[in-house]
């Protein structure tokens, strides 16, 4: 058991140590704009609002802080796969990755529900457009927080990671 957690622990540490999180303030939640500044209607839901393509799927795999990825789990099992070999900090850093995990995927709503509000502010010519981008422009900065949160927690799982294998 203990050695196939170590080749298990080896295998997620080398795909771990690959991925970062880049902070790219979930530009896909962004409404275009046509030629004239106006917001770009949905092609099929024409009351919503067009958004731009997801990061290609090879980014995403590696992308920590994207909110349409995978790259995050592999950080999980490596914590049960750590807290399998009885590692204290395995508890804690799994609190960390719920919490990180769970705040990205508000996020990306939110900021979805802000840019939506700016388009129909936008569209109306509402006096509500400089708020709604100090609402945006605010949860970018908690994107990039979060980036740097998922890259600190990602280097604590990689030392407890290597700390398991020595033992």
């Amino acid at each position: 058991m203990i050695a196939e957690t170590a080749d298990e622990l080896g295998r997620l540490r080398d795909r771990i140590a690959a991925s970062h999180a880049v902070a790219c303030g979930m530009v896909h939640e962004a409404v275009p704009r046509d030629q004239a500044g106006q917001p770009l209607a949905h092609a099929v839901e024409p009351e919503g609002y067009a958004r731009p393509a997801l990061c290609p799927a090879g980014r995403r795999d590696t992308q920590l802080a994207c909110s349409h990825t995978g790259a995050r789990l592999p950080l999980r099992r490596a914590i049960e796969a750590l807290q399998a070999r009885n590692v204290d900090a395995a508890a804690e850093l799994l609190a960390e990755w719920m919490r990180l995990d769970t705040a990205l995927g508000t996020l990306d709503h939110r900021r979805y529900a802000a840019e939506t509000r700016l388009a129909d502010a936008v569209s109306s010519g509402s006096g509500l457009i400089s708020e709604e981008r100090r609402s945006i422009a605010a949860l970018v900065r908690e994107h990039r927080d979060l980036a740097r949160g998922l890259d600190a927690l990602r280097d604590r799982i990689l030392a407890a990671i290597d700390r398991a294998l020595l033992s």
